[in-house]
């Protein structure tokens, strides 16, 4: 082993995250993108040097690390029951200090290397472009792992790099023997599991690893949708069944290809485990223990063998940027940290000036959308509120009052001679076809005027406007906008607010949500979405989140236009 005075094989290139990349080294690695870290020290001196291994792998890729065990770190580990809980360990530290050691990389532990299937992995999903060595070998043993790694060192004998001072003077531990169990070491032909898996966080991955880790034939995942999504966080967010389904399939493929997966979605808590007799073994968080024994009542009613389970502790989140978000990881809180970011990617408007840069922002009712509106105006965007300019529509002498008058009747003129909104409202209650009539009336109308009003503040010197518009994307707004930002809260919540604030019964104001569009629906078309459903601060947060893409893409937005004079 070589000291640090030592230079490592020319073809290994020794480093530390405590070293700074040339600007040729940086040029070097701009195109680099994935990276497979090989784990070669004893397994359990591993773990103490796994946060500053992981760091330092980190600042050579920038979007899939992939941590390998290899046959090395084995070498000192007896054939006893305490190999997988000792595995176990070091899979639940790789992910639990990713988040804070890898932020913004995708890591993914293979299953080769700990299940003994391979001594290399397998091939993955994306391509391998760097090689990262927890420790310098030398004579037999760097012969060995050349010998090994063949295949990936091709071509790329400059792209492989020695974490060595992050794991200098790491004493082995010793895994407490209370902690380990029979369950804990034993291997099944089929493990079970479930969850939403939406926004796949460390948390899932050590869920799907868990069992992987435990299963050698078949693995069975539901993925839960429906009624079971009800009282998710931010439920109108999480992605489609779909979706998810391919995520998580997409995932596990790739850590373990030597499994068989089924993988489905599941409306109810039990899923297939209630009726499918070809499981052993279900896997489970702290949180969900419980079901272990609901299920197997269930299966002994259905005449099948209960299940093994297996309970794997949560983690905390050390990325935690709140108070509101949850202490362990979870998809919740990642949903909350999407709110105020980019969702869906910004399409160019060529029908529109590019300036000024006009936001449409809508939501339904009493989802807050005006006071972030206010918000956004006290950090320097011109507003436009289609509310009051829906009241203006509707003044004497204009285009929109004669064709009201032509349309419903002159007995909608109140005795100012303006028109009587109360009485319009009665005629289009209830009648799909009258009120169509009245938006194509009055929308062009609005729509009209607000396109004067962005025009006046551009003159006034405002490079943002934001057009606040309850009706945005039911009247096709969103033409004459370059983005749409949108704003929800819960139907509970909404209605809440509507009683408090309108003094509306409880039916009146769910008859009034139920009349627009979802939250979903209007999220599906949203680049940024919104959510006031918690305390001020936290709203505040969202918006100067916002502001501050918002800036950034414009800017950018101008620089490009520049170039292309």
């Amino acid at each position: 082993m070589p000291t640090k005075t030592q230079e490592p094989p020319k073809n290994l290139k020794k480093t530390s995250s405590a070293n700074t990349k040339s600007n040729e080294d940086q040029i070097e690695y701009m195109g680099s993108m994935t990276g497979l870290l090989i784990l070669t020290q004893p397994v359990r001196k591993i773990l103490p040097s796994l946060p500053k291994v992981l760091k330092a792998a980190s600042q050579h890729v920038t979007k899939t690390l992939y941590v390998h065990l290899d046959p090395l770190a084995k070498t000192k580990v007896p054939e006893t029951k305490q190999r997988l809980a000792l595995y176990s360990r070091i899979i639940t530290d790789i992910y639990s200090s990713s988040p804070l050691n890898c932020q913004g990389l995708d890591v993914r532990v293979l299953m080769a290397g700990f299940k003994d299937y391979s001594d290399v992995p397998l091939k993955t999903q994306v391509r391998v472009d760097l090689l990262l060595f927890d420790r310098a070998r030398t004579g037999l043993e760097l012969a060995e792992i050349e010998k090994r790694y063949k295949s990936f060192l091709m071509g790329s004998r400059d792209k492989v790099f020695i974490l060595d001072q992050e794991c200098e003077n790491q004493n082995e531990i010793e895994l407490p023997q209370d902690q380990i169990n029979e369950d804990s070491n034993k291997m099944y032909s089929s493990v079970v599991i479930g969850g939403t898996y939406d926004c796949i966080h460390a948390g899932h991955k050590i869920l799907l690893t868990e069992a992987l880790l435990r299963c050698k034939d078949r693995l069975t995942c539901g993925v839960a949708d429906g009624p079971l999504l009800k009282n998710k966080i931010l439920s109108d967010l999480i992605e489609p069944c779909e979706k998810r389904i391919s995520n998580v399939k997409e995932l596990a493929m790739d850590i373990d290809p030597t499994v068989e997966y089924n993988i489905v979605q599941i409306t109810d808590p039990m899923g297939p485990t209630k009726w499918d007799p070809n499981m052993d073994m279900i896997v489970v968080s702290e949180e969900t223990k419980k079901g272990i024994a609901l299920i197997n009542k269930a299966r002994e009613e259905g005449g099948l063998k209960p299940l093994d389970g297996y309970v794997i502790t949560l983690v905390n989140d050390e990325c935690r940027v709140s108070e509101e978000e949850e202490v362990k990881l979870s998809a919740s809180s990642q949903r909350m940290r999407l709110l105020g970011t980019i969702r869906k990617p910004v399409v160019p408007n060529p029908n529109i000036a590019n300036h000024p840069y006009v936001i449409g922002l809508t939501g339904g009712s009493a989802s807050g959308k005006s006071s972030i509106s206010n918000r956004f105006a006290k950090l320097g965007a011109g507003i436009v509120d289609c509310d009051k300019l829906g009241h203006k529509a509707y003044k004497k002498n204009t285009q929109c009052y004669t064709k009201l008058i032509e349309t419903f009747g002159s007995d909608l003129v109140s005795s100012d001679d303006e028109i009587n909104r109360k009485a319009l409202g009665a005629k289009v209650f209830n009648d799909k076809e009258a009120l169509e009539k009245l938006n194509n009336i009055v929308w062009p109308e609005i729509a009209s005027l607000a396109m004067k009003q962005i025009n006046d503040l551009a003159t006034e010197g405002y490079s943002v406007v934001i057009l606040d518009a309850a009706v945005l994307l039911e009247a096709g707004w969103e033409k004459i906008c370059h983005q749409v930002w949108v704003c929800i809260i819960t139907q509970e919540e909404a209605v809440t607010r509507i009683v408090e604030r309108d003094g509306k019964s409880q039916k009146e104001a769910q008859r009034r949500i139920n009349s627009q569009l979802s939250n979903r629906d209007r999220v599906a078309r949203a680049n940024i979405v919104f959510c006031t459903q918690w305390d001020g601060e936290y709203t505040q947060q969202q918006v100067e989140k916002a502001w501050a893409t918002l800036r950034n893409y414009t800017e950018e937005e101008k620089n490009d236009r520049k170039a292309q004079l």
